[in-house]
């Protein structure tokens, strides 16, 4: 009888040794969760920048482009904004600054507006009496003298770098210059007239 007792109990004893080396430490330190996510898409994120901005007062659309952002506190990303109510574009730096499983805090900073480039206005017809007045004008503040000026009597096309020959005459002065548009912005314009 004792030899009944006594096999189980060896066997209990030879086999305790074999389970104990089954525990061991393990490093997870690198190990990613596969139900947490390790980025965010660029639109996720530029649409989390935007209401950053928002709850400060601005209506920005922002762009941080196509690629994946790694969701780790630090990571930065330069995005495009652009405000049609003011017409100006800017960028945007986007700061990771804290992560939780799939929660994640952004900072926002923003540099100075620039106006965007708006289209240059539609070319238009203006009076050569107009335009020869202006021409005058200029003469004769440069001159010292009252001008007579001819930039001849057909309209004359209005846009930014239109050059147009006009002839002149002072009490001292007579010649042919250019007079330059050098200004533009649908209704109202500048010149510079200098010699040719």
């Amino acid at each position: 009888m004792n030899a009944r007792i006594i096999a189980p109990t060896l066997l209990a004893l030879l086999a305790a040794p074999l389970l104990a080396g089954c525990a061991a430490d393990v490093d997870t330190s690198g190990a990613v969760r596969v139900d947490q996510p390790t980025s965010v898409t660029a639109d996720e994120l530029a649409t989390a920048a935007e209401g950053v901005v928002a709850d400060q007062g601005f209506y920005v659309d922002i762009d941080c482009g196509a690629d994946d952002v790694p969701l780790e506190v630090g990571t930065t990303v330069e995005c495009a904004g652009f405000d049609e109510a003011s017409e100006t574009s800017g960028t945007y730096t986007v700061t990771i600054t804290s992560v939780d499983g799939a929660d994640y805090g952004i900072e926002v900073v923003g540099s100075a507006a620039q106006p965007s480039d708006p289209a240059a206005p539609e070319p238009a017809l203006g009076s050569a009496a107009a335009f020869t007045e202006l021409v005058a004008s200029l003469v004769t503040d440069q001159t010292g003298e009252e001008a007579t000026v001819d930039c001849g009597t057909a309209d004359i096309e209005i846009f930014v770098g239109q050059e147009v020959r006009c002839g002149y005459e002072t009490a001292s002065f007579m010649g042919t210059l250019i007079a330059t548009v050098t200004e533009f912005d649908g209704s109202n314009y500048s010149i510079s007239v200098v010699d040719e």
